[in-house]
């Protein structure tokens, strides 16, 4: 009897384990389909951030709701440590693995037991009664839920039968194996314990092997996909988070840019959909989905994902399909001749215009799954390869072409703002300055924005600063075209950049524009140029006014809050240097929106929003303005020009731009420090 249950139990493992590691296998061969990417270096980092981010659980405790998945992570592998355990001592006759017998591993394993039902509970209670947005009902979480259930109390079941059996008292140290073997079995017979022992182990056993089968043909595949996802996500040291993979526009032997089917991913990007966790942190950070577009990156993935899964039986065989070329080579088959677009058949085009590139959905994902790159490379096929884009979009590209600035003003008054000010241009200055303050397009044409720009200049006039403009010279950063999905423009104003850059010889640039400073700082070294310092204006002013060079003391008398550019926080990291300037100045008190930092919400300017038709239900930029009038502000403070453009807007919409004025951090400052 023993040998056929040992025969049964090694059976079952088999087909178990045989049906689970072929599903893995075919996830792994789908995820081969996608292009090549090298993120095999930074090793240290990698394995630091695993240890971090996945034993440590540390994005999924930066919510409370995470103590409850992290919980069930931590139990569940105690819980797996003694199902090994389990399986032995039934499976030997009473022999346990050395350690795991032990009255601590059973506390321990007790306590995991009780902890993770009442997580679950707290689980099912969220996605079933009180339905937060981010989360979806669905027939598969209930399942998983009720599978981990069952397994623990199959597992109280059959101790606590043992106990009986074997007429053990393990008291505080298992209390509620104890309970059952002393209250719920006491008085059955031997035989009958013996049968309540067997199906309990069976019903167990059963549970866990099902397991094994489901996950990889579930959502709980993230279950195996988050810890390579994350092992495998960007390393600041390698890749910043701030820069845009170069396409190479001079290879002749490429016909098509972009993304535009499933397997032009690359297989890091496809290693997302398996890692995703549905739980829709990034739903509920996205401006976008908020204000209601079609847009939601945790469906993007979910699409991509689901579309992968659907094609991917047919794309494995066709690229595995060859014939023999006429010198006796094998040559591969056109394998995706008929796949299905993703642009069109996966995704809407509203969906892919719809990213304002902030973020915040990378921010708040547990996992590091990559949304952004993904949207700008569709955005690419769409503009490179169809030649597609909305009407605005492409007149922002004419303007840059033209001018070199999306609003098509003449470039020869890009220095205009600077008359009067005795504020030189690289052209007109006897040899080398130490900075260069590159003032951007924002700055350059627009009259709010203009006086961004001769605040600063001021200052750093006041701060004996040696500096220099391009004025009509300067080029447009690039950013917009980037973002927006023409990377040949893009290219061609870097190109144009770095040209002049050379020929003044600068090596410093200081900025007020976030975008400009994103792209000079983490994307213009891949193009064989790199600063020795970039710095965004606030960090510059920061400086100054700790080496005493400014002197904030006249009062600014303002309750203000500040809203923070994406592109400078989530981006850049660029969060104190603006909040130690206002805590600087006379009379302003601080007061934080409730998204601040890296929770912080886009002004829906970003990814080239600026320029675009607002297509949700809400303007973005005015649910941003209602945050800052929730806290009693009498001021919005911004490190943007693109920012102040939008929260501006936003007053203007609220009717209340005469009661809570705009202004960017660097023109508070001069008020303190002039008195104006």
């Amino acid at each position: 009897m023993e040998w056929i249950r040992v025969l049964l139990f090694l059976a079952l493992a088999g087909a178990a384990g045989y049906y689970s590691l072929s599903a893995f296998y075919k996830r792994y061969q789908y995820l081969m389909l996608g292009a090549q990417e090298d993120r095999f270096n930074d090793r240290d980092a990698r394995i630091s951030g695993f240890f971090k981010y996945v034993l440590g659980q540390g994005k999924v405790l930066a919510e409370p709701a995470g103590i409850a998945h992290a919980v069930i992570f931590y139990g569940f592998i105690i819980i797996s440590i003694g199902a090994l355990d389990f399986f032995v001592y039934h499976l030997t006759g009473g022999h346990h693995i050395p350690g795991l017998g032990s009255d601590a591993f059973v506390f321990l394993h007790e306590m995991a037991n009780i902890l993770v039902l009442i997580s679950l509970g707290i689980a099912a209670l969220r996605r079933y009664i009180l339905k937060p947005m981010r989360l979806d009902v669905t027939m598969e979480a209930g399942l998983i839920v009720g599978m981990i259930a069952f397994l623990i109390l199959t597992d109280y079941a059959f101790w606590g039968a043992n106990d009986a059996l074997e007429g053990s008292q393990p008291g505080f140290v298992a209390p509620v194996v104890g309970w059952l073997a002393t209250s719920v079995y006491a008085g059955l017979s031997e035989t009958t314990l013996k049968v309540v022992k067997e199906i309990f182990f069976w019903l167990h056993s059963g549970v866990l092997f099902y397991f094994a089968v489901f996950i990889p043909r579930s959502k709980h595949l993230h279950m195996v996909g988050a810890m390579f996802n994350t092992y495998f996500r960007k390393t600041d040291s390698t890749r910043p988070k701030g820069r845009l993979k170069k396409l190479d526009l001079e290879d002749e032997s490429i016909e098509e840019f972009g993304v535009g089917r499933i397997d032009q991913f690359s297989w890091r990007q496809l290693l997302d959909g398996y890692a995703c966790t549905e739980c829709g942190r990034c739903h509920v950070n996205c401006p976008a989905t908020l204000s209601g577009t079609e847009l939601s990156p945790k469906y993007l993935i979910l699409k991509m994902k689901d579309h992968l899964l659907t094609v991917g039986d047919s794309l494995v065989a066709q690229k595995a399909s060859s014939v023999h070329g006429a010198d006796g080579t094998n040559v591969e088959v056109a394998a995706t001749a008929e796949l299905p677009m993703l642009i069109g058949d996966v995704y809407t085009e509203n969906e892919i215009w719809a990213c304002t590139t902030c973020r915040a959905c990378e921010e708040a994902c547990p996992v590091f799954n990559e949304h952004v790159d993904k949207i700008i490379d569709m955005r690419r096929y769409l503009v490179l390869t169809e030649g597609k884009a909305e009407p605005e979009v492409n007149r922002a590209f004419q303007n840059l072409e033209r001018q070199s600035n999306e609003w098509g003003q003449n470039r020869k008054t890009r220095g205009d703002w600077a008359k009067e000010m005795g504020v030189k241009t690289m052209a007109e200055v006897d040899g080398e300055v130490e900075w260069l303050y590159y003032v951007g397009s924002s700055a350059s044409f627009d009259a709010r924005n203009q006086k961004i720009a001769q605040a600063f200049a001021k200052l750093l006039q006041e701060a004996g600063i040696d500096f220099a403009i391009l004025g009509a010279e300067e080029e447009s950063d690039g950013d917009t075209a980037r973002r927006l999905g023409n990377e040949m423009l893009y290219q061609s104003l870097v190109e144009a950049n770095i040209e002049i850059f050379k020929e003044y010889g600068v090596k410093k640039i200081v900025t007020t524009c976030p975008h400009a400073y994103n792209t000079f700082k983490n994307e213009y070294p891949d193009f064989g140029f790199e600063l020795e310092v970039v710095l965004h204006h606030t960090e510059l002013l920061a400086q100054l006014i700790d080496e005493g060079k400014l002197n904030p003391t006249h009062e600014v008398d303002h309750l203000l809050t500040f809203h923070d550019s994406c592109y400078l926080g989530r981006y850049n990291d660029i969060y104190t240097a603006p909040r130690y300037i206002l805590t600087k100045l006379p009379g302003v008190k601080l007061v934080e929106m409730e998204r601040n930092r890296t929770k912080s919400m886009c002004c829906g300017a970003g990814g080239g929003g600026l320029f675009k038709e607002d297509t949700g239900e809400q303007r973005i930029n005015v649910m941003r303005t209602e945050q800052a009038i929730e806290t009693g502000a009498t001021a919005i403070g911004t490190a943007c020009p693109y920012c102040m453009t939008m929260i501006t807007d936003g007053t203007k919409a609220k009717n209340v731009e005469e009661n809570l004025p705009v202004y960017d951090v660097v023109e508070l400052l001069s008020m303190s420090v002039f008195g104006n």
